[in-house]
């Protein structure tokens, strides 16, 4: 198995604000908050900074890095996205491929310190400006598209994103610039002394707009691991708000439920967790903006019981220790038999059990860890399940 190195993501944490065990699934009374204009996001700043080719496995595959000068990093420099052509075929007509990548969450206390989780794989403190900084043509490239699809010994990897470019898909890798779950929608970066706004969100939605906008594109994904996984969830959301319908998200390793909050309060700072003892989850989640406002916004069961109609697939790893897995049960997974990854997903999960042929799907990956489908496992498999029922139903392109 490949050794996988990126952080156990912290996952965004919204609960009901109005009393409830914390077990049930049932829907809450909260009406979701939208009362917000349009993202004032923009695609007139974005330009090609570099070009580039790779060789896949003897293809040709040529890449378009871009720069958006509207949106600052949380450190220093702006917002980037890098357009992977499809194998053998730049410019040619193909569904788009949105990829979200991973690497945790971080926040400035108010002695403006910045508190970060840990590496699962060592233990050793993360590094802040990581994703709080500009993403190069190369980081993006090495440290996402290469790092994704090859072994660590250089052999193709049988994962999700190299089965999409073999298939002819155009890819879209975005950054994470304010280590915000790529969920922040202009609001202040609280206590930063660089001051600025967090716009993962916005950031990424121009960087979708401008690329169907100059590049043919029928059927539009996302696919989100780890950090990112929530990100796909927000992306979609904000995107069905305005009357835009992506055809399918994969939400891979977190998840953006209330029972997350009840999880980490549980095992933070706990031997084999990845978030230390002095790691404030509601401080973490305060700089992202409405999705993560319990009170404006109760959590993805309660979009999926409520009519949330794109397409989306929860993919976890039950030794994942983003989610607890492989150490002892918290109480509330306890006492309904379940283990920690279980009992996080058991909310989603019931909710899609409830509605006849739903269009949603929960997979687990038994004995498989953090980010399956970015690695050869049976994720990959559920992922092209997945998006083949999908398209059996000759779905509409989003931005036609």
């Amino acid at each position: 198995m490949k050794r996988i190195t990126s952080l156990f993501i912290i996952f965004l944490t919204i609960i009901s604000s109005c009393s409830k065990d914390e077990g049930s699934i049932g829907p809450s009374p909260i009406i979701p908050d939208h009362s917000w204009a349009p993202l004032n996001r923009t695609t007139s700043s974005i330009y090609l900074a570099a070009e580039d080719s790779i060789i896949i496995d003897t293809n040709s595959v040529e890449l378009d890095f871009y720069r958006n000068t509207a949106y600052t990093c949380g450190f220093s420099g702006n917002y980037t996205f890098l357009v992977v052509e499809p194998i053998n075929n730049p410019g040619a007509e193909a569904p788009l491929w949105v990829y979200l990548h991973g690497g945790g969450a971080g926040y400035f206390d108010e002695n403006r310190e910045y508190k970060i989780g840990v590496r699962p794989t060592d233990g050793a403190p993360r590094n802040p400006n990581q994703h709080n900084t500009e993403k190069t043509l190369e980081r993006l490239r090495d440290d996402q598209l290469i790092y994704n699809t090859q072994t660590n010994t250089g052999q193709i990897e049988n994962s999700t994103l190299t089965r999409r470019i073999m298939e002819g898909y155009r890819i879209l890798i975005v950054s994470m610039s304010d280590h915000d779950l790529h969920s922040g929608m202009g609001t202040p970066y609280l206590n930063n002394p660089h001051g600025g706004e967090v716009n993962g969100l916005q950031a990424n939605m121009a960087a979708i707009d401008y690329t169907v906008a100059n590049y043919p594109t029928t059927h539009v994904f996302a696919h989100g691991t780890s950090a990112g996984s929530i990100g796909a969830f927000t992306l979609a959301y904000a995107y069905n708000l305005e009357g835009v319908k992506l055809n399918g998200i994969i939400m891979d390793s977190h998840l953006a439920s209330y029972r997350t909050e009840t999880l980490i309060g549980s095992l933070v700072g706990e031997s084999g967790f990845v978030f230390p003892a002095d790691f404030d989850i509601i401080e973490a989640v305060k700089k992202v903006g409405w999705i993560a406002d319990r009170d404006r916004f109760p959590g993805i069961e309660y979009v999926i019981n409520n009519g949330y109609d794109i397409p989306s697939l929860d993919i976890y790893g039950n030794l994942d220790p983003g989610c607890g897995g492989g150490l002892a049960r918290i109480d509330e997974a306890h006492s309904v038999g379940l283990d920690n990854c279980d009992w996080v997903h058991e909310g989603f999960r019931q909710a899609v059990v409830s509605q006849p042929n739903s269009i949603h799907k929960v997979r687990v990956t038994t004995g498989f860890g953090h980010v399956p489908t970015n690695y050869a496992s049976p994720a990959n498999d559920f992922v092209d399940e997945f998006i083949n029922e999908i398209l059996a139903t000759n779905p509409s392109n989003p931005f036609n």
